[in-house]
């Protein structure tokens, strides 16, 4: 249990990988129109989502979608939110941790937004200190593989971009693997493309999902202050 959070399988967030402009003209290697992949720090991408664990390895990513897609889209239509739902409902107690541009649900805990007391703010410090794993990560996969980094742009359709995106991912798995050491970073003031999501915009909603997230998060905030 090295993260300190008993069931948390992985961390997730989306970095924004930088490719040329994209035909205007819709084809089997360009699925959205061009005007799609702008993101908003004005340029174009692809929004990558990024799974990972507590040793930096990749468990999931998903380089399908634009850069104007929000991450919870992205999350919401991928093959990992199924199956972590259906070990919900198996009562197995497993969840991602996820900044609060992501919904509070079961299997996937966020910060708790205004905290109330002492045992809240000491969840959020340990939760936000876990969740870094997932920008280490990005920062690690974008060092190893600079062609990734939003400087250098891939000049590629998308397709063919979302294909060395995941190549990069199973390289730079396989480093993690077998030890590769890793890169001497000297570069200053790198975009590394990760973006924060608006603050208190994803516990709104008053699903039953929503109510049992809660539980499951006061439930882990007990176990902090019982550790302690």
């Amino acid at each position: 249990m090295k993260t300190g959070f008993p069931g948390v399988c992985g961390c997730i967030d989306c970095t924004h990988i930088a490719i040329v402009p994209p035909s205007g003209i819709l084809r089997e290697e360009n699925d959205y129109p061009e005007h799609l992949y702008v993101n908003r720090k004005n340029y174009h991408s692809i929004n990558t989502q990024l799974i990972c664990d507590v040793n930096l390895k990749i468990l999931s990513v998903n380089a399908l979608f634009p850069g104007s897609t929000h991450d919870s889209h992205i999350w919401n239509n991928c093959n990992v939110l199924p199956i972590l739902q259906e070990l919900n409902r198996r009562k197995q107690c497993f969840y991602l941790l996820g900044d609060s541009g992501y919904a509070l649900r079961p299997w996937l805990l966020t910060p708790i937004q205004n905290p109330a007391n002492a045992n809240e703010e000491l969840y959020n410090k340990k939760q936000m200190h876990t969740r870094s794993l997932v920008e280490r990560c990005n920062g690690l996969l974008k060092m190893r593989f600079r062609c990734l980094l939003k400087h250098r742009v891939l000049h590629y359709a998308p397709e063919k971009a979302t294909a060395i995106i995941n190549a990069c991912v199973v390289l730079h798995n396989m480093c993690i693997t077998y030890n590769e050491p890793e890169p001497i970073d000297n570069m200053i003031d790198i975009d590394f493309g990760m973006y924060r999501n608006n603050i208190g915009q994803r516990e709104n909603d008053s699903s039953n999902d929503l109510d049992n997230g809660r539980r499951v998060r006061a439930c882990v905030v007990r176990n902090f202050v019982q550790n302690e």
